[in-house]
């Protein structure tokens, strides 16, 4: 029922925009009618063998879908255009805040004012800088410590300024949460008297720019929000991304200071993850590099570096590091077709974690992951 009731949901948009390109509404003169629908499904099936604890030891093999993706997007007129995309394997509930289910990702529409503004309202993409979390999420075969944690995508408005070709400034309102209060924070300890804010929403800054003819590309943004009433967080990110030739290198940087853990990475290490915990940093520090050194062949390297801490003692939690960890990834991809949208891919994903100097927190265990697959972009209609 949930497979046909995602797919129901997806026909009923391609019949909505067929309405709207045949409607009086839309009728306006040549640059303002219909230009373009597209649809596409974009799979990413694995064979991934799963190695665990310190020494290593096989723990599990299992062919598994990462992704099915349903991607419908398109121009209404030349200033109107939509997108709506919907995770198909991703089951979850509709989260009473926005009533969506999280596996749908965007669902907004866009209106482009002149060459210079536009707004984007419906659910979107939280405006976070770097190079990692903006991939196309098929593409990202294991993200860092604050862009998995992160509640990417939310229901708000975007302002965009675009003064040149090359440079985007950004500013957006978005929900800070899908769910209840009590599902993005925990349950307050009685002492801490903890209320949910007013106003619960993230307010963001983004500048996108390129140099050099796209050469050099860089992402930055800052958020800040409310986790509870009275509570502050805030997050910087950025990112650096150089190409020449057949080299992609890009560098990115993830840094939150929160009085209340709204990421939740530090909480789910406690012996109680469904209680509050307060005074907490994160750090992401990461790297990838890819070499296409024939037509058809990747070689690619990442590495990223997570620093989880408190930065006072909260409840029964002392300050400082609760997690610290390095991951190290190399992979190989093939290109068998003229075009971009079919590739086989073999990964090996080494995670290492160290012993935290709070002893309050549980350590992860290392872990060895090999996986073999392939990511397929079905074009299934172009108009």
């Amino acid at each position: 029922m949930k497979q046909k009731y995602r797919f129901s949901i997806v026909l009923a948009l391609i019949c909505f925009w067929g309405c709207l390109s045949s409607s009086s509404l839309f009728a306006q003169p040549t640059d303002e009618t219909p230009k373009s629908v597209n649809l596409s499904l974009h799979l990413r099936p694995a064979f991934h063998a799963q190695f665990n604890g310190t020494p290593l030891e096989f723990e599990r093999g299992e062919f598994k879908f990462d992704h099915i993706i349903v991607d419908l997007g398109g121009d209404v007129t030349s200033k109107l255009s939509y997108r709506y995309l919907q995770r198909l394997n991703k089951v979850s509930p509709v989260f009473i805040k926005e009533n969506l289910p999280s596996s749908i990702d965007y669902a907004y529409l866009k209106y482009s004012f002149n060459g210079l503004f536009s707004m984007t309202a419906g659910k979107q993409a939280l405006s976070i800088g770097g190079f990692e979390y903006n991939k196309y999420p098929v593409d990202v075969y294991d993200y860092s410590g604050i862009s998995n944690l992160v509640t990417c995508y939310l229901t708000g408005i975007q302002i965009a300024f675009t003064p040149t070709q090359n440079q985007e400034f950004s500013f957006q309102i978005v929900n800070n949460r899908m769910g209840t209060w009590r599902e993005a924070v925990g349950i307050p300890q009685t002492a801490l008297q903890l209320e949910p804010p007013v106003l619960p929403l993230y307010y963001s800054l983004g500048w996108n720019s390129s140099y050099l003819d796209n050469s050099l590309q860089l992402r930055y943004a800052a958020n800040i929000t409310s986790p509870a009433k009275g509570k502050t967080l805030i997050m910087v990110s950025g990112g650096q991304m150089w190409q020449s030739g057949p080299f992609t290198i890009y560098i990115d940087a993830f840094y939150q200071h929160s009085e209340i853990d709204f990421l939740g990475g530090i909480r789910s290490l406690t012996a109680r993850p469904q209680n509050v915990v307060e005074n907490v940093n994160y750090f992401s520090l990461l790297g990838e590099a890819n070499y296409r050194f024939l037509p058809q062949w990747n070689i690619l390297l990442k590495c990223f570096y997570n620093n989880f801490s408190t930065y006072e003692s909260s409840g029964s939690l002392d300050k400082g590091i609760c997690l610290t960890s390095w991951n190290y990834q190399a992979g190989v991809e093939f290109y068998p077709m003229k075009d971009d949208n079919l590739h086989l891919f073999l990964t090996a994903t080494f995670k290492n974690y160290l012993e935290p100097a709070v002893t309050q927190v549980a350590t992860p265990d290392n872990s060895f992951r090999v996986s073999a697959g392939f990511i397929y972009r079905i074009p299934v209609l172009s108009l």
